[in-house]
């Protein structure tokens, strides 16, 4: 029987250690991507979930009358290529119809009342989102405390 020296005992133990250490870093990177893979699928699971609730909240009948009154047709999926464009137009140029009727910055939530609309919080965050998309055009100004205003054109000076 062959006895090994603690010499060759050390070496393997290190040559063991460094190649344990290699894969542990190789799986830490790994478990990073991972991470951020998961983030992103957990941000849309989020997304996705609360477009179900909300779709699953309206009923047929509702919907129906909401969209004649609002004259919106069916939603962007079942739409062809340039009527969903014309759908969300129309409902920004009815928000932006809303808040040229108030003199100052206005809620949210009057500008859905003003629409015609139930006050829900479904409501709310839709025109919440359509006011923030505008003002990010420049059409609309949003203030510090959340309030939506018209973005108002300046006369030129000496005019």
């Amino acid at each position: 029987m062959d006895r090994v020296g603690c010499d060759e005992v050390l070496v393997l133990l290190r040559e063991h250690e460094a190649a344990c250490c290699g894969e542990a870093e190789r799986l830490r990177g790994e478990a990073e991507r991972i991470a951020g893979l998961l983030r992103v699928c957990e941000e849309e699971l989020a997304r996705l979930s609360t477009a179900v609730q909300v779709v699953g909240e309206l009923p047929a009948v509702q919907t129906s009358a909401v969209s004649a009154r609002l004259q919106v047709p069916a939603p962007r999926g079942e739409l062809a290529g340039g009527q969903a464009a014309e759908v969300a137009a129309s409902f920004t140029e009815r928000v932006l119809g809303v808040l040229a009727g108030y003199a100052g910055p206005v809620r949210c939530r009057q500008v859905v009342e003003g629409l015609g609309l139930e006050a829900t919080a479904r409501n709310v965050e839709r025109v919440r989102h359509q006011l923030k998309k505008t003002a990010a055009a420049g059409r609309v100004v949003q203030t510090p405390g959340g309030l939506f205003t018209l973005t108002r054109v300046r006369a030129p000076a000496g005019g």
